[in-house]
């Protein structure tokens, strides 16, 4: 009876383990995948740069690409249908190549906030991921940020959302979204709203004019899902963000209304809008 029971535990196992396998037939493990979409996002660069249209241009880069790891377009493509629809194992990928991404702009002095010191009048204020890698499917297509400013931010302050997107797409329309929205001193929200189709650098504003003072900062980055119904849901779709910074930047000490001061000789400035003659009148007495 032992050995029976035995004999279906083990045939149960090895069915089980056998079924596991055949799910990713031919897949380009998610290693040798990471290396090939790091190549690719290069790739696209380059085709961007190089003279000539850029669908040539990006067409032979990739090629180059999968053929510098002896892959065939036909592996690439059964891969992606795969970590498609296995979106968290496609997100680590993601998420390890932007990183990577972004190490390698650190490496080349690619940030800009150097110099800039939370004491001084302008400062680098972001506390989330400094970059981010954005897929259309959920919940992997939102990242979104809160900030509630401390004692160092003063009414009449600015802020600049700055940042760099990149993108791979081997079809569909590219339309990421990026939205920086303020709470005022009286409760009232600012927003400013911009689409995101390339790559490219970028930088959102947003004041207080009024110097009501900043209660609360959030906003959101998104990559919207194509409404095309000829695009395919298991090609390569990736936005990246990176380089991302929130500068707080406080009002000119010369636009606070500072009244002029009266000159240390006593001597009455003149007023150009009053004629000498009238100015120079001696004061009439009753």
């Amino acid at each position: 009876m032992r050995k029976t029971l035995f004999f279906f535990i083990t045939v149960i196992v090895g069915g089980v383990f056998t079924m596991s396998c055949d799910n990713r037939p031919s897949v380009i493990s998610s290693g040798d995948m990471e290396k090939i979409l790091y190549d690719y996002h290069l790739a696209d660069a380059m085709a961007q740069q190089a003279e000539g249209g850029y669908e040539k241009n990006a067409f032979e880069y990739r090629a180059a690409v999968l053929k510098k790891y002896d892959v065939s377009q036909g592996e690439f493509d059964s891969s992606m249908v795969y970590y498609m629809r296995h979106t968290d194992e496609l997100h680590t990928m993601y998420q390890h190549i932007s990183d990577r991404m972004q190490e390698e702009a650190n490496r080349l002095g690619a940030s800009s906030s150097s110099g800039i010191t939370a004491a001084g009048d302008s400062a680098d204020v972001w506390n989330g991921e400094r970059s981010l890698t954005l897929i259309p499917n959920e919940p992997y297509n939102l990242y979104s940020f809160n900030l509630t400013p401390d004692t160092t931010f003063h009414k009449g302050d600015k802020l600049l959302l700055n940042f760099k997107s990149d993108f791979i797409f081997q079809d569909g329309m590219r339309d990421g979204v990026v939205v920086l929205s303020v709470v005022l001193g009286n409760d009232s929200v600012t927003s400013n709203v911009s689409h995101i189709s390339s790559s490219t650098s970028m930088s959102l504003m947003i004041s207080d004019n009024d110097s009501l003072g900043i209660k609360k900062i959030r906003g959101f980055f998104m990559l919207s899902k194509s409404m095309d119904a000829n695009t395919s849901s298991t090609t390569l779709k990736l936005m990246s963000i990176h380089d991302i910074q929130l500068i707080r930047v406080h009002p000119s000490k010369s636009s606070n209304g500072n009244t002029p001061m009266t000159p240390s000789d006593g001597k009455i400035p003149v007023n150009a809008n009053v004629p000498d003659s009238d100015r120079m009148k001696p004061p009439v007495t009753r």
